[in-house]
């Protein structure tokens, strides 16, 4: 998927580009059903790429996003804290009606207790894991270059 930002730094062989904005995308006929538009709403979201086309700092750029890094990433962050949030369900009503261990007089207490711990088992992994995605953007072309300010 084609996108359009701002360099808004440049790091090696990485940049660091603020995305189209909700503005932007309003005019867009596949606003409905596009990731990215998600993405930027009610903030200015910025994305790492690989700087192939040897962007500089304030550079309008065009650049790709793999759209099955995103679904990946919307897999990532919601459904495996959701599956260990139910595992922590499960085990809780296994301990306290298999084998009759509570912690409260409060029916289901432990469940509670155990469904939140891994929940936060989950998102934990999931904080690990982001470390180690890799970038799979990267500017395809350099729209407008920066102008210099001239000194009065």
């Amino acid at each position: 998927m084609k996108q359009i930002g701002i360099v808004k730094s440049v790091k090696g062989e990485f940049a660091e580009i603020r995305m189209a904005t909700e503005e932007e995308c309003s005019t867009c006929p596949l606003q409905s059903s596009c990731p990215v538009a998600s993405l930027t709403q009610n903030r200015q979201s910025t994305i790492i790429a690989r700087n192939d086309a040897n962007a500089e700092e304030n550079d309008l750029v065009s650049f790709e996003i793999d759209e099955s890094s995103i679904l990946r990433g919307a897999f990532t962050i919601y459904v495996i804290p959701f599956l260990f949030f139910i595992l922590g369900v499960a085990v809780g009503i296994v301990l306290e009606k298999g084998f009759g261990i509570s912690i409260s007089s409060l029916k289901d207490a432990l469940s509670v207790v155990t469904s939140i711990t891994f929940l936060g088992i989950g998102i934990l992994i999931v904080r690990k894991k982001d470390k180690k995605y890799k970038t799979s953007s990267y500017i395809t072309e350099i729209l407008a270059r920066k102008q210099p300010r001239e000194r009065v």
